[in-house]
């Protein structure tokens, strides 16, 4: 079985009597990234598909105050049984309302309070002009290039001088520099620097006196010739100890000195670009006795291992004292340590470490051997100090014992493992170091399984596609049907010649993540049960999504498959119509039977149920003008009778548009979830264990509904015109218009005039 990586664990340390387990996360980012998690030979887990919701609803919760740690939210989460009975009684209350309305039960209008509230913004928006700027002449663009033409190096820059050799004399308060350099071209050569330990008394140059210098970012500068010069320097010394940095590293360097001892030297070698100049023990300025005594420098050294596919260890070297001034060190390599830095000068099993005035440390890398043991040992406190870190990959489980772990308190996500040790002088820390046996797991992962059936009247065409997350390339085989017959195969959209053998097809995986698509067809067609082809897939799979395609001439009744897809509303719906019309028989407010009542729902329950609702009204008015009363006034009375005219025109209107649809169109049958359509239904499954999940559609032929129309069309047509007669008896009952008479006018008498 394929094997993977498994993380190491955390690692153990002995403190004392007890043992505790203290995990250190790396801070070292730059050096972890140079660590290997596993060899090219490694087989790594690729995990399981996870599932990629989008359905559902998103509640975002917010609090008003302050929110304590102790607090805590308790979600109460109905179950999917409970919501089915909830909407099933919801929709019986909606059934009982209807009917009691029906009969005249209406209840009393709640008073509902108006509230009326105004919120105005206003927007301002400014905008400020630029400065306008003289343009500067002559531009800046030409006044470097002309600088460019002046300062123009030499071909051979910058290696144009080089410090052949130097030689370097100590004795009393003299000091003596002579140096050997070679000028390719016309340049200015630094001289050392003593950075104020030295005060310069003579210079010659091929023997003539130097009296003029350059001196740039504070180091002094010679013109020197194209050839071979000789320089020399007479300082006199101001302090016991000075350092002479050369900027131009000497290839040879030679030192006399009496009464001085010099440091930074090795093999007539300059190991660090200063070399620093002491007085030895009981000589002083002018012979005098010194006044202060010379201690050996004393630094830090700092290894940190690194446990990875191979094993290293980066030193560093701080100094520590003196603050100033170069030296050098030896410090011993650990058991199976091998030097891989260049220019470190090594002595046996030790590292000659130079540290160079104004340097604060000296650092290199190492390989190290594998072992099962690793033992450091801290040396005395007179030599030096140590800090040990370890840093292992997950690959490796280590414990260490004898010396106690620093805690190192940063964050770090990363699963490396760290240790951090501050031995004191003489403990030995011992480190066991084993790595666990690989864990079995998946090398390989679906994330995505789509299945689409294209059902048509003879045969049906089905597109697998699967979305195949690999960790190592081989072959993967999945199950067909036993009568499909695969038509292409294809991975990320590059055609593959491949053929299935007993049923099952075998895909090339790649590395990576890759996308196939599958063709097949089978020889049946849509039937009265379409079903998605039974295929497995070999292996777990994420994010299943199914699909029914059926043809323009099939009639949908039903749908199977997971909980998220298509449901047909059109039944449950016609339940509910069913209960409505028994209410309205029951109300006897008009001449249908329960019979017609039902046939009528029926006939409207695949075209529009508003279409029906104006056909319901106009009965029941043409029932309420049979019964009366009508309004006394005849103003009212022509109105009501023109009303009913019109809805009696909207309702033939509803009618007349009914049968074209039934015979002609394609029924509703209110399909709805997870984007379906009637002939395009889909599922979702978020997981599925081998074989994909089955979704199933159940249909007829659609002359089957257009037979059922026809034969209501007809009952229609006959209904119609007895409603038609019934209706116009009672439109034209206690006649049809009321001619509205005016009050007559009548003539105020004449005003007699008074008797005298």
């Amino acid at each position: 079985a394929p094997r993977v990586e498994a993380p190491a664990g955390s690692f153990r340390h002995r403190a004392g009597p007890k043992q505790k387990t203290v995990t250190v996360a790396a801070t070292d980012t730059r050096r972890t990234d140079a660590m290997d998690h596993f060899s090219e030979s490694t087989v790594t887990q690729t995990g399981a598909g996870e599932p990629g919701w989008s359905t559902g609803a998103r509640y975002r919760l917010e609090w008003s105050g302050p929110v304590t740690a102790t607090q805590t939210v308790r979600f109460v989460i109905a179950p999917p049984w409970l919501v089915r009975v909830l909407r099933i009684a919801m929709a019986a209350l909606l059934a009982f309302l209807i009917v009691r309305l029906a009969r005249g039960e209406w209840p009393k209008p709640p008073s509902i309070a108006r509230a009326t509230a105004g919120v105005a913004t206003c927007v301002l928006a400014l905008a400020a002009a630029s400065p306008a700027r003289a343009q500067a002449f002559p531009p800046e663009e030409l006044l470097t290039q002309l600088r460019t033409a002046l300062v123009e190096p030499p071909a051979c820059a910058p290696d144009c001088a080089s410090l052949a050799r130097v030689d370097v004399s100590a004795r009393g308060d003299e000091v003596h520099v002579a140096l050997e350099a070679h000028a390719a071209a016309t340049v200015a050569f630094p001289l050392p620097d003593s950075a104020g330990s030295l005060a310069m008394r003579s210079a010659t140059l091929d023997g003539a006196a130097l009296d003029a210098f350059a001196r740039d970012q504070g180091v002094l500068h010679v013109a020197l010739a194209r050839g071979v010069h000789r320089i020399e320097l007479v300082y006199a010394a101001t302090q016991d100890k000075v350092a002479l940095r050369f900027p131009a590293r000497p290839m040879r360097i030679g030192f006399a000195g009496d009464g001085w001892q010099a440091s930074g030297i090795g093999d007539s070698h300059l190991l660090t670009e200063t070399l620093s100049l002491a007085r030895s023990l009981g000589a002083g300025a002018s012979g005098a006795a010194a006044s202060g005594q010379q201690f050996a420098p004393f630094v830090r050294v700092e290894r940190d291992i690194t446990l990875g596919l191979d094993w290293g260890v980066s030193t560093v070297v701080r100094r520590l004292a003196p603050n100033d001034g170069g030296f050098t060190v030896s410090v011993p390599t650990l058991a199976g340590e091998h030097v891989s830095t260049a220019d470190v000068r090594t002595e046996g099993s030790n590292v000659i470490a130079a540290i160079a005035d104004g340097v604060p440390n000296a650092q290199w890398s190492s390989t190290l051997d594998k072992g099962e043991t690793l033992t450091l040992t801290a040396p005395a406190l007179t030599d030096r100090a140590e800090v040990w870190r370890v840093i292992a990959s997950p690959i490796w489980h280590v414990e260490a014992n004898g010396v106690p772990v620093s805690a190192d308190t940063s964050d770090d996500k990363t699963d490396y493992r760290r240790f951090e040790f501050d031995p004191l002088p003489g403990e030995t820390l011992t480190l066991r170091i084993a790595r666990p046996p690989a864990a079995e797991g998946a090398t390989r992962a679906i994330d995505h399984a789509v299945l689409v059936l294209g059902a048509g009247q003879r045969a049906s065409e089905a597109v697998l596609t699967l979305t195949i997350r690999a960790s190592r390339g081989g072959e993967h085989a999945i199950t067909l049907p036993g009568d499909a017959e695969v038509t292409h195969v294809a991975r990320d959209a590059e055609a593959l010649n491949l053929r299935p053998r007993d049923g099952k097809l075998s895909l090339p995986l790649v590395p990576g993540q890759q996308t196939f698509e599958v063709r097949f067809r089978e020889p049946e067609g849509a039937a009265f049960v379409t079903r998605t082809p039974a295929v497995a897939l070999g292996m777990p799979a994420a994010n299943v999504d199914l699909g029914i395609d059926l043809p323009a001439d099939r009639w949908l009744l039903a749908t199977g498959g997971p909980t998220e897809g298509p449901a047909v509303l059109y039944w449950s719906e016609l339940v509910v119509m069913l209960l409505v019309a028994y209410a309205l028989a029951r109300t006897r407010r008009t001449t249908l039977t329960l019979t017609q009542w039902i046939l009528l729902a029926v006939g409207f329950s695949t075209f529009s149920w508003i279409a029906l609702g104006v056909v319901v009204a106009w009965l029941f008015a043409l029932d309420w003008r049979e019964r009366g009363p009508m309004p006394s006034s005849a103003a009212w009375f022509d109105v009501a009778q023109v009303a009913l005219a019109a809805l009696t025109l909207i309702a033939l209107v509803c009618l007349a548009a009914a049968i074209p649809q039934g015979l002609l169109g394609t029924p509703d049958m209110h399909v709805a979830g997870h984007g379906s359509q009637p002939q395009s239904l889909r599922w979702f499954a978020d997981l599925s264990a081998d074989a994909l999940p089955e979704a199933s559609a159940v249909s007829v032929p659609l002359w089957v509904y257009k037979i059922a129309m026809l034969a209501w069309a007809l009952w229609l047509a006959n209904a119609v015109v007895g409603w038609l007669r019934r209706g116009f008896a009672a439109w034209t009952k206690g006649g049809y218009w009321r001619a509205v008479r005016r009050k007559p006018v009548v003539d105020a008498p004449a005003a007699t005039a008074p008797l005298p």
